[in-house]
């Protein structure tokens, strides 16, 4: 028997990243996963890759996820395909260069990072408890990070948005706990690329830049992998964890501790 066997995932930012690594490792475990994000090319790209691993079977969806309609439609993809739903990876985020310091970050800058980092989770919830609750329970796994513990320099809306995230875990974990659902956020550090929006407006070399600091500043002297963070966000979700509720995991190499 494997691990999430004949379980469905939800898992929203998919295409991509850390989003992409637990969908490959939750197919490869037996669960079914509907893939969520809006590069759409970058969606078909990953659902094939998913497919081709010859675990659970995967369907793929298109949209914005701070839309409300967005988050309907995932559930609903979810009930159709598969007629449940187990487990939801509130992965999607971004975090644009120039959203710095709260004197220079703009309205519509700070805005956008909230719906995409934080409304998005809400809707997404919001709309997926009530069938995990018909099937019993479940796992919301959220992903945060340690700029939500302790702000990032010169990433205001960034540090707001992922602390947003630790409560909204929090306040998920206390209201549904009666119903079998457990909430749960995973809180990286560096990992091994920046987030895809900001691979947008950095060079090559301002990358390979970013990941020496990066190195440098970690106690255990390197970046993480999304496999690394893929495998805290997996024991969440999973039976293992079954009576852990509310908590925000640390999966930064120790750099919180500086």
């Amino acid at each position: 028997m494997t691990r999430f066997g004949g379980q469905v995932a939800l898992v929203t930012g998919g295409a991509s990243g850390l989003g992409l690594a637990v969908g490959r490792r939750l197919a490869s475990e037996g669960a079914h996963i509907v893939l969520v994000d809006w590069d759409e090319r970058g969606l078909q790209l990953a659902a094939s890759e998913i497919a081709q691993l010859g675990g659970g079977a995967v369907k793929s969806l298109r949209g914005d996820v701070s839309e409300p309609a967005t988050a309907t439609a995932a559930v609903d993809l979810a009930k159709t395909a598969f007629g449940r739903l187990d487990i939801v990876f509130n992965n999607a985020g971004i975090d644009p260069l120039r959203a710095r310091s709260v004197t220079e970050t703009e309205v519509g800058d700070w805005e956008r990072v909230m719906d995409v980092n934080v409304k998005s989770a809400f809707l997404m919830s919001r709309a997926a408890i009530p069938l995990m609750r018909d099937g019993g329970g479940g796992a919301i796994v959220n992903t945060a990070s340690i700029a939500g513990l302790k702000a990032a320099e010169d990433e205001t809306v960034y540090s707001v948005s992922k602390a947003a995230m630790v409560s909204l875990t929090h306040a998920i974990a206390l209201d549904f706990a009666a119903d079998g659902i457990r909430a749960n956020c995973v809180c990286p550090g560096f990992m091994e690329m920046v987030m895809t929006d900001r691979r947008r407006d950095l060079t090559e070399a301002q990358q390979a830049a970013r990941g020496a600091g990066a190195a440098a500043r970690v106690p255990l002297g390197r970046q993480g992998t999304y496999e690394e963070v893929a495998k805290a966000v997996l024991f969440l979700a999973g039976p293992d964890a079954s009576y852990i509720t509310g908590v925000a995991l640390v999966v930064d190499g120790g750099l919180l501790l500086k």
